[in-house]
C-alpha cells in the first residue's frame, strides 16, 4: 500500500507523514463517535464495524511506520549524496591544482624534476581516492538508482580530468628528460670549447717563432689535432 501511495502522491514523505497522522486521528475520532452513538442506544458497537475500524487504524499505523523508515532512508541517501559531491569537488580541486603546476614553465631543471616527483605522488594519491570513491558510488547507485545517473556523470567528468592530468604529467616528464639531455650536451660542448680556448691562449702567448702565415696555421692546426686526440 505504501509503494502505491508513494508512486501516486506528489508530495514529499514529510507531507505523507503528516497526512497519515491526520487520517489516523480521524479514524480514532470516528471510532469514538460510533462507540458513543451505540452507547446512547444502550447497545455496543457491532463487531463487524469495530473490526473494520481496527483494521483501518492498524493499516494507518503500519503506513506511518513505513513512511518514517522511508524518510530516514531518504535522509541517509541525501547525506551520502552530499558527501560524495564534496569528495568529488575535493578531488577535482586537487587535480586542477596539479594540472596547473604541471603547465608552469621553469628554467631550473633540477627544481623542476623535484617538483615533478612531488606532483606525481600527489597524482597517485588522487588516483587512489578516485578508485575508492568510484567503488563507493557504485554500491550507493545499486540502492539509489534515481541518484546514480547524476553521480555517474560527475564521476565520469572527474575521471576525464584525472586522465588529462596524467597525460600532462607524462608530457612534462618527457620534456624535462629532453631538456636535461640537451643541457648535458651543451655543458660538455661548453667545457670542450673552454679547454680549447685556454690551450689556444697558451699557444698564442708561447715562445714560438713564426716565419710565415702558413707556418702559423700549420702549427696551430697541429696543436688542435693533438688536443682533439688527447680529449
Amino acid at each position: 500500500m505504501l509503494s502505491i501511495l508513494l508512486f501516486f502522491h506528489p508530495h514529499p514523505l514529510q507531507t505523507l507523514l503528516s497526512e497519515g497522522a491526520a487520517h489516523r486521528q480521524a479514524v480514532e475520532k470516528i471510532a469514538e463517535q460510533q462507540q458513543n452513538k451505540y452507547l446512547g442506544l444502550y447497545t455496543i458497537l457491532p463487531s463487524e464495524l469495530s473490526l473494520q475500524l481496527a483494521e483501518v487504524g492498524l493499516a494507518l499505523v503500519t503506513i506511518h511506520d513505513q513512511i518514517q523508515t522511508k524518510e530516514k532512508e531518504a535522509q541517509q541517501s541525501k547525506t551520502l549524496n552530499q558527501d560524495f559531491g564534496q569528495k568529488i569537488q575535493g578531488i577535482a580541486k586537487e587535480l586542477n591544482a596539479i594540472l596547473s603546476k604541471l603547465k608552469e614553465k621553469t628554467n631550473n631543471i633540477a627544481q623542476a624534476k623535484m617538483d615533478q616527483k612531488v606532483l606525481g605522488e600527489a597524482l597517485d594519491s588522487c588516483n587512489i581516492k578516485l578508485v575508492e570513491l568510484d567503488a563507493a558510488v557504485q554500491d550507493f547507485a545499486e540502492q539509489n538508482p534515481q541518484l546514480s545517473k547524476q553521480l555517474a556523470n560527475k564521476i565520469g567528468k572527474l575521471t576525464g580530468l584525472h586522465q588529462q592530468t596524467i597525460r600532462q604529467a607524462e608530457y612534462r616528464a618527457s620534456k624535462l628528460n629532453q631538456a636535461a639531455s640537451h643541457l648535458e650536451e651543451y655543458t660538455e660542448m661548453l667545457e670542450f670549447i673552454l679547454k680549447w680556448t685556454e690551450k689556444a691562449k697558451i699557444l698564442l702567448h708561447g715562445s714560438i717563432t713564426w716565419n710565415s702565415a702558413n707556418q702559423l696555421r700549420d702549427q696551430f692546426t697541429s696543436h688542435q689535432v693533438r688536443d682533439i686526440i688527447l680529449t
